[in-house]
Protein backbone atom coordinates (compact mmCIF):
# COMPACT_ATOMS: atom_id res chain seq x y z
CA UNK A 1 0.00 0.00 0.00
CA UNK A 2 3.26 2.01 0.29
CA UNK A 3 2.19 5.62 2.18
CA UNK A 4 -1.08 7.33 3.11
CA UNK A 5 -2.18 10.78 4.34
CA UNK A 6 -4.84 10.15 6.54
CA UNK A 7 -6.95 12.62 8.07
CA UNK A 8 -7.52 11.95 11.94
CA UNK A 9 -10.26 12.99 14.43
CA UNK A 10 -8.93 13.95 17.83
CA UNK A 11 -8.02 12.10 20.66
CA UNK A 12 -11.57 11.98 22.53
CA UNK A 13 -13.11 11.23 19.08
CA UNK A 14 -11.16 8.40 18.41
CA UNK A 15 -11.82 7.14 21.96
CA UNK A 16 -15.66 7.50 20.77
CA UNK A 17 -15.47 5.85 17.29
CA UNK A 18 -13.55 2.96 18.85
CA UNK A 19 -16.67 1.82 20.63
CA UNK A 20 -18.58 1.30 17.57
CA UNK A 21 -15.48 -1.07 16.16
CA UNK A 22 -15.17 -3.57 19.22
CA UNK A 23 -17.69 -5.90 18.00
CA UNK A 24 -16.04 -9.49 16.38
CA UNK A 25 -17.04 -13.01 15.67
CA UNK A 26 -15.50 -15.68 18.31
CA UNK A 27 -13.12 -17.23 15.22
CA UNK A 28 -12.16 -15.53 12.23
CA UNK A 29 -10.34 -18.05 9.44
CA UNK A 30 -7.65 -15.31 8.68
CA UNK A 31 -5.32 -13.23 11.10
CA UNK A 32 -5.90 -10.59 9.26
CA UNK A 33 -9.24 -9.86 9.89
CA UNK A 34 -10.80 -7.16 12.39
CA UNK A 35 -6.95 -5.77 13.15
CA UNK A 36 -6.99 -3.02 15.63
CA UNK A 37 -6.29 0.52 14.19
CA UNK A 38 -6.73 4.63 14.24
CA UNK A 39 -10.33 5.57 12.82
CA UNK A 40 -9.18 8.12 9.95
CA UNK A 41 -10.41 9.38 6.60
CA UNK A 42 -7.54 8.35 4.14
CA UNK A 43 -6.52 11.17 1.76
CA UNK A 44 -4.13 9.85 -0.33
CA UNK A 45 -1.86 7.10 -1.39
CA UNK A 46 1.66 7.20 -2.89
CA UNK A 47 4.52 5.69 -2.73
CA UNK A 48 6.49 9.09 -2.85
CA UNK A 49 6.65 10.55 0.91
CA UNK A 50 8.23 13.70 -0.57
CA UNK A 51 5.09 14.37 -2.79
CA UNK A 52 2.34 13.13 -0.15
CA UNK A 53 4.55 16.17 2.32
CA UNK A 54 4.71 18.30 -0.40
CA UNK A 55 0.83 18.08 -1.63
CA UNK A 56 -0.49 18.78 1.98
CA UNK A 57 -1.61 22.69 1.86
CA UNK A 58 0.37 24.91 4.07
CA UNK A 59 -2.13 26.42 6.73
CA UNK A 60 -4.68 24.09 5.70
CA UNK A 61 -7.84 24.59 8.64
CA UNK A 62 -9.24 22.15 10.19
CA UNK A 63 -11.61 19.64 8.39
CA UNK A 64 -15.17 18.79 9.45
CA UNK A 65 -16.45 15.41 8.69
CA UNK A 66 -20.19 13.95 8.69
CA UNK A 67 -21.32 10.58 8.49
CA UNK A 68 -23.27 9.68 5.49
CA UNK A 69 -23.91 6.12 5.54
CA UNK A 70 -22.83 3.14 6.75
CA UNK A 71 -21.61 0.45 3.73
CA UNK A 72 -19.83 -3.21 2.95
CA UNK A 73 -17.41 -2.99 0.58
CA UNK A 74 -15.66 -5.88 -1.27
CA UNK A 75 -12.02 -4.84 0.03
CA UNK A 76 -10.01 -5.78 2.41
CA UNK A 77 -9.63 -1.70 3.18
CA UNK A 78 -13.06 -1.07 2.59
CA UNK A 79 -15.18 -4.28 4.30
CA UNK A 80 -17.30 -2.20 6.51
CA UNK A 81 -16.82 1.37 6.34
CA UNK A 82 -18.88 5.01 7.03
CA UNK A 83 -19.17 6.90 4.21
CA UNK A 84 -18.62 10.54 4.91
CA UNK A 85 -20.26 13.55 3.22
CA UNK A 86 -18.15 15.28 0.55
CA UNK A 87 -19.96 17.52 -1.68
CA UNK A 88 -18.31 20.04 -4.34
CA UNK A 89 -17.16 22.86 -2.84
CA UNK A 90 -17.06 21.43 0.51
CA UNK A 91 -13.66 21.49 2.88
CA UNK A 92 -12.87 18.37 2.63
CA UNK A 93 -13.88 17.35 -1.24
CA UNK A 94 -11.60 20.81 -1.70
CA UNK A 95 -8.55 19.35 -0.35
CA UNK A 96 -9.65 15.97 -2.24
CA UNK A 97 -9.02 18.17 -5.54
CA UNK A 98 -6.06 19.82 -4.34
CA UNK A 99 -4.63 16.53 -3.90
CA UNK A 100 -5.87 14.93 -7.15
CA UNK A 101 -4.48 17.86 -8.73
CA UNK A 102 -1.22 17.52 -6.96
CA UNK A 103 -0.56 13.44 -7.04
CA UNK A 104 -2.88 12.36 -9.69
CA UNK A 105 -6.47 10.93 -9.24
CA UNK A 106 -5.59 7.38 -8.40
CA UNK A 107 -3.66 8.91 -5.75
CA UNK A 108 -6.76 10.01 -3.48
CA UNK A 109 -10.06 6.82 -2.60
CA UNK A 110 -12.73 7.41 -5.14
CA UNK A 111 -15.17 7.41 -2.37
CA UNK A 112 -14.38 9.36 1.01
CA UNK A 113 -14.64 7.00 3.75
CA UNK A 114 -14.11 5.98 7.23
CA UNK A 115 -13.34 2.02 7.46
CA UNK A 116 -14.20 0.50 11.36
CA UNK A 117 -13.24 -2.86 9.67
CA UNK A 118 -10.75 -4.42 8.32
CA UNK A 119 -11.89 -8.42 7.22
CA UNK A 120 -10.12 -10.71 4.89
CA UNK A 121 -11.72 -12.25 1.91
CA UNK A 122 -10.97 -15.64 3.57
CA UNK A 123 -13.85 -14.60 6.37
CA UNK A 124 -16.00 -12.44 3.76
CA UNK A 125 -19.18 -13.36 5.07
CA UNK A 126 -18.67 -11.69 8.05
CA UNK A 127 -18.52 -8.37 6.18
CA UNK A 128 -22.52 -8.17 5.93
CA UNK A 129 -22.59 -9.79 9.55
CA UNK A 130 -21.34 -7.49 11.09
CA UNK A 131 -22.65 -4.26 9.46
CA UNK A 132 -26.04 -6.34 10.48
CA UNK A 133 -24.95 -6.52 14.03
CA UNK A 134 -23.53 -2.53 14.35
CA UNK A 135 -27.21 -1.83 13.28
CA UNK A 136 -29.39 -4.20 14.97
CA UNK A 137 -27.25 -3.71 18.36
CA UNK A 138 -27.53 -0.13 17.69
CA UNK A 139 -24.06 1.08 17.80
CA UNK A 140 -25.06 2.65 14.23
CA UNK A 141 -28.13 4.72 13.71
CA UNK A 142 -29.29 5.41 10.21
CA UNK A 143 -31.58 8.41 9.06
CA UNK A 144 -32.43 10.84 6.41
CA UNK A 145 -31.99 10.17 2.64
CA UNK A 146 -29.63 11.50 -0.25
CA UNK A 147 -27.26 14.35 -0.03
CA UNK A 148 -29.32 14.91 3.80
CA UNK A 149 -28.70 10.97 4.58
CA UNK A 150 -26.45 10.70 7.75
CA UNK A 151 -25.31 7.95 10.55
CA UNK A 152 -24.32 8.28 14.11
CA UNK A 153 -22.56 6.11 16.04
CA UNK A 154 -23.70 5.13 19.36
CA UNK A 155 -20.63 5.28 21.92
CA UNK A 156 -21.07 2.17 24.49
CA UNK A 157 -18.51 2.32 26.87
CA UNK A 158 -17.60 -1.60 28.27
CA UNK A 159 -16.09 0.29 31.74
CA UNK A 160 -19.05 2.18 32.86
CA UNK A 161 -20.83 -0.59 34.86
CA UNK A 162 -24.53 1.80 35.62
CA UNK A 163 -27.04 1.89 32.46
CA UNK A 164 -27.03 4.40 30.48
CA UNK A 165 -27.64 6.32 27.71
CA UNK A 166 -24.84 6.25 24.88
CA UNK A 167 -23.49 9.52 23.24
CA UNK A 168 -24.57 9.66 19.61
CA UNK A 169 -21.62 11.15 17.32
CA UNK A 170 -22.26 11.91 13.42
CA UNK A 171 -18.83 13.12 12.54
CA UNK A 172 -15.90 15.16 13.80
CA UNK A 173 -13.29 17.68 13.12
CA UNK A 174 -10.07 16.69 11.51
CA UNK A 175 -7.56 18.39 13.15
CA UNK A 176 -4.03 16.35 12.13
CA UNK A 177 -3.00 15.21 8.60
CA UNK A 178 -1.19 11.72 10.00
CA UNK A 179 1.49 10.47 7.15
CA UNK A 180 1.55 6.62 7.69
CA UNK A 181 3.36 4.18 6.12
CA UNK A 182 1.18 1.12 5.31
CA UNK A 183 3.40 -2.36 5.17
CA UNK A 184 2.90 -5.31 6.68
CA UNK A 185 0.66 -6.37 8.66
CA UNK A 186 -1.90 -3.59 10.24
CA UNK A 187 -0.24 -3.49 13.69
CA UNK A 188 2.98 -2.89 12.18
CA UNK A 189 1.91 0.06 10.65
CA UNK A 190 3.63 3.34 11.42
CA UNK A 191 3.21 7.33 11.67
CA UNK A 192 5.75 9.12 9.88
CA UNK A 193 4.87 12.36 10.37
CA UNK A 194 1.64 14.54 11.69
CA UNK A 195 0.34 17.73 10.23
CA UNK A 196 -1.31 19.82 12.67
CA UNK A 197 -4.20 21.88 11.09
CA UNK A 198 -5.33 25.41 11.92
CA UNK A 199 -8.06 26.19 14.34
Amino acid sequence: MGISLWLVPNEEKTKKIETAMKIRPPTTKSPSSFPPFQPHVTLASSSDPAALRAAVPRGQSAIPVRFKSLEVGAKYFMSVFVAVHSSPGSPLENLREHLRASLGDAAVPPVAHLSLYYIDEADKGERENTARRLKSELRVLEGGRGEESEVKIACFYDDIEEEQDPELIDGFEGEEIWMVRCEGPVPDWEVVEKFVLVD
